[in-house]
């Protein structure tokens, strides 16, 4: 008799739109190559949205191992169902992966002891192995690479980490191995998240994307990437969400995107294509963000800087365009009628009120004057800015407060998902991020929603009246 194995990722709903679980998705499609797993494991139908999770706990099908992808908008939630699961079937294996897993987790069991076991970092080959080892008379968990493991009186014990998965090409496709056939009947827009490499070159202290074992960039093939594009196309998938870390680094990035287009005008869909673009905008960019444009595809090109102060990017171990640079570069995705965007962090350490308000001066100056998006400061699970160390070095203090969830719609179930924000630092004194934070909001709601744009541009171009002064006097 098959053993029962449910897969966990659930997100919120917009609207009537829902993701795919692409990360699990790909789990499954890993372990199902492998002969002892598909002989002995049942896979059950994936748990992809987000209802209450006892109600969630209670409908599933006697599993006997169950595998939760988390990150920051659904921690709670999965807590909540790995603890609800542990009252109903005791005897069940539960693991938790996903990047909100915290790299150091010695004190990971006495405050969750409801969990078994969790994967760090890449899950595929990892999850497999705990299932092989689920299938001895005396599992050892322990055998099984970056993982940690509870063991007696809820202590842990963390094996030696796996590294990353060089050769690609032994983890299929979820979406051409069928997984997600099924569910294309239920009565959603279904949306799909598709990555064409892994890996980031850079180390921004801010994110854990670019964790010093997955800086190497290692690419799917162009022959599964365009068999997913013909997927996407023929089941009418909406919105398509690239999960790299830089769309637009490689040079076949370029081929991608006209495949995308190609594959659009023949069915129709995908209908958008959503992407964070690589850091430092090049003409291979622009004739990516041209072709989505024309094909009424694209969701606006991202020329971001996080912070324009020198300082501050020393800091954030982040390089930035030139700011003559991005002026030209605004100026040729105006001339195409391509909406661009410019992403901005308040209360990076080493970040001033001045040294902020001045760039958001600069950028106006270059001619940003619609799309600037200021984000608070959040610290990631498992990002050097997060590390007690670096928090101390910098002075960074941070509050707990519920997720911004800018692109959902209110969730059925009521759990309440938060985040860490920084809410001061050694140059930034609480007071004077208070002072940030209304100047942003500020220039956001007033300037780039237009309400005074005309106005403030107007005294500039006659009066020589800098932005900021308009718009503190404003205040």
């Amino acid at each position: 008799m098959k053993h029962n194995v449910a897969l966990v990722q659930v997100n919120y709903k917009f609207g009537n739109n829902v993701f795919l679980p692409h990360s699990v998705g790909l789990i499954r499609a890993y372990c199902e190559t492998v002969p002892e797993i598909a002989g002995n494991f049942n896979f059950l139908d994936f748990v992809y949205l987000r209802e209450d999770p006892v109600l969630v706990a209670q409908k599933l099908d006697a599993p006997n191992v169950v595998g939760i992808s988390c990150y920051l908008w659904n921690w709670e939630w999965c807590t909540l169902l790995a603890k609800s699961i542990r009252e109903i079937y005791p005897d069940c294996l539960i693991v938790l992966g996903g990047p909100q897993i915290p790299a150091k987790s010695e004190d990971f069991f006495h405050q969750h002891p409801y969990v078994d076991v969790l994967v760090h970092h890449e899950g595929e080959l990892t999850f497999a192995d705990i299932l092989l080892e689920y299938l001895n008379d005396r599992p050892d968990y322990t055998r099984a690479l970056g993982t940690s493991v509870r063991i007696e009186e809820n202590r842990c014990l963390q094996t030696a980490s796996r590294g990353r998965t060089n050769d690609l090409t032994v983890i299929p496709s979820p979406y051409l191995e069928g997984y997600f056939d099924s569910m294309l009947t239920e009565p959603y827009d279904f949306h799909a998240s598709q990555e064409t490499h892994r890996g980031c070159p850079y180390s921004c202290t801010f994110c854990d994307w670019g964790s010093a074992v997955f800086t190497k960039v290692r690419p799917f093939s162009d022959e599964r990437l365009h068999r997913e594009l013909e997927w996407f196309g023929k089941n009418q998938i909406e919105l398509l969400y690239n999960c790299d870390a830089n769309y637009g680094l490689l040079k076949r990035d370029l081929d991608l995107t006209k495949k995308m287009v190609e594959t659009k005008q023949r069915f129709g869909f995908p209908q958008q294509f959503r992407a964070a673009y690589a850091k430092n905008s090049n003409s291979k960019i622009f004739e990516i963000s041209k072709l989505l444009n024309n094909s009424g595809m694209s969701k606006g090109l991202t020329l971001s800087f996080q912070s324009l102060d020198g300082n501050t990017l020393d800091v954030i171990k982040r390089s930035n365009i030139k700011v003559n640079d991005f002026e030209n570069l605004l100026k040729l995705y105006r001339s195409e009628g391509i909406a661009t965007y410019t992403e901005i962090i308040m209360g990076l350490p080493g970040e001033s009120y001045d040294s902020f308000a001045d760039g958001i001066e600069q950028l106006l100056e270059a001619g940003q004057h619609d799309g600037l998006n200021i984000y608070v400061c959040i610290l990631l699970k498992n990002s050097e800015m997060a590390d007690p160390e670096y928090v101390s070095r910098h002075g960074i203090r941070a509050v707990r407060t519920p997720v911004l969830l800018a692109h959902s719609s209110r969730s059925e179930d009521q759990v309440i998902e938060y985040s860490d924000i920084v809410v001061e630092t050694k140059t930034m004194p609480g007071d004077a991020l208070k002072r940030t934070f209304l100047y942003s909001w500020t220039v956001q709601a007033f300037h780039n929603m237009g309400l005074t744009q005309y106005l403030s541009l107007f005294w500039r171009s006659q009066f020589g009246l800098r932005y900021r002064l308009f718009y503190e006097r404003l205040m």
